[in-house]
């Protein structure tokens, strides 16, 4: 069974989008994120295509899940109803499926994820899409941090969190 990777970057205040855009430049993270994902499936909604411009992400099965049975996707993008199709797509080519948005399919994917990579800014956008805090039915650990810079906006931290055997 395929494992379930959620990933996404958020401020302070669980802001991860603004106007139906990510309102920083982070290059580290966009970097991790582009390391992590690639060669994997990732499963995206019908507005976190559309933010990609029609392009898909390369070296990666790029999956669209929507109720939609109609949506009409770029060249490059595959069209899945249920979270069910995703994850028999990531099971038959052996690879992570890799949540990356938006909030709903967050949320749907949050009770029977496997691991959780997030991003936190040092920084407050009061944005209009939000995350809520992370549960303490997960262990994290430190996986990455570095400072504002040329390349990043704002310092950050990345964190790893891991389902507790426990719950």
């Amino acid at each position: 069974m395929a494992e379930k990777v959620l990933i996404w970057a958020q401020t302070q205040d669980g802001t991860i989008a603004m106007n139906g855009m990510i309102p920083w430049h982070v290059q580290d993270d966009m970097k991790f994120f582009a390391q992590t994902t690639k060669n994997q499936v990732v499963l995206m909604g019908r507005n976190t295509m559309l933010s990609l411009n029609g392009c898909p992400l390369p070296n990666r099965i790029n999956l669209v899940l929507t109720h939609q049975k109609t949506l009409e996707v770029p060249s490059g993008f595959h069209l899945v109803n249920s979270m069910e199709a995703a994850e028999k797509i990531a099971d038959a080519a052996d690879k992570k499926l890799m949540v990356i948005g938006g909030k709903g399919i967050y949320d749907s994917y949050l009770p029977i994820a496997d691991q959780l990579l997030i991003t936190y800014l040092d920084t407050d956008f009061h944005g209009d899409v939000l995350m809520d805090p992370i549960k303490d039915e997960w262990k994290k650990e430190l996986y990455a941090s570095g400072g504002a810079n040329e390349n990043n906006d704002y310092a950050y931290q990345i964190w790893n969190y891991q389902r507790s055997s426990n719950s």
